[in-house]
């Protein structure tokens, strides 16, 4: 019995752990929590038939005080039906996950249209040691230079599109709780959409190290209601 609790209880602290990741914030995220989650199951299920079974054949057949060197016990020297059901559970199981993550990769990276007065267009320039994000649309722009950095707001339940840009070296966007890191390369447009589905205020910081400074690039994303958000625009004007 001790094997099988072994297992169970290595299993209960992988699922624990899973619950220490941020709490997604948005679509995107969400896709990406569930991908997460799947992992997570796989992992702990293979955990515990692998833990299972070591811990109990080490228990079961472990050598006692009386045993015979002289009389081994019966030796098994293949099982094909055994070697077949290893073989074809680990792939087919490997295929399943690499599905999963090619759907949730497509559901992630697709950018769609927006529809006129819904959503936002929002082009960010990373530079050492601060970020200006820029509404094109609006003629807006919000820059922070080090701490506390700048914040920016977005409207809740409406797809952002993002375009990244670097003024001098690599640095990266990240959001925890987006669940989400993009690199922003000198030279090279990354775009990506998120759709943030609570109000709520998320901070942000470069994930590239990128200079002296690097540590001191944090932002926020505000996510507002609509209204809240028009009234912002108005008031940047």
């Amino acid at each position: 019995m001790r094997g099988p609790r072994v297992a169970a209880g290595g299993a209960l602290v992988s699922l624990a752990a899973a619950a220490c990741l941020p709490a997604p914030a948005t679509t995107e995220a969400r896709a990406i929590a569930s991908l997460y989650t799947i992992f997570l199951a796989a992992a702990a299920v293979v955990a515990a038939i692998v833990l299972g079974l070591a811990t109990w054949s080490v228990i079961r057949y472990r050598a006692g005080r009386t045993a015979d060197a002289d009389d081994p016990p019966a030796q098994t020297h293949g099982n094909t039906r055994l070697e077949i059901l290893w073989t074809v559970v680990p792939a087919v199981t490997i295929a399943a996950l690499f599905g999963f993550t090619l759907v949730t990769l497509a559901r992630v990276d697709t950018v769609d249209p927006v529809e006129a007065g819904r959503g936002a267009e929002i082009e960010v320039t990373a530079f050492r040691w601060g970020w200006t994000f820029t509404y094109p649309a609006e003629g807006i722009t919000v820059s922070g230079f080090q701490e506390p950095g700048p914040e920016v707001v977005v409207p809740v339940g409406e797809p952002i599109t993002v375009r990244l840009d670097s003024a001098d070296v690599v640095h990266s966007f990240y959001v925890p709780r987006f669940l989400f890191k993009r690199d922003v390369v000198p030279g090279r447009e990354n775009i990506f959409q998120f759709t943030v589905e609570e109000a709520g205020s998320y901070g942000g910081q470069c994930a590239e190290f990128c200079g002296l400074y690097h540590s001191r690039m944090p932002f926020t994303v505000r996510a507002e209601s609509r209204p809240d958000y028009e009234a912002w625009l108005a008031a940047q004007r």
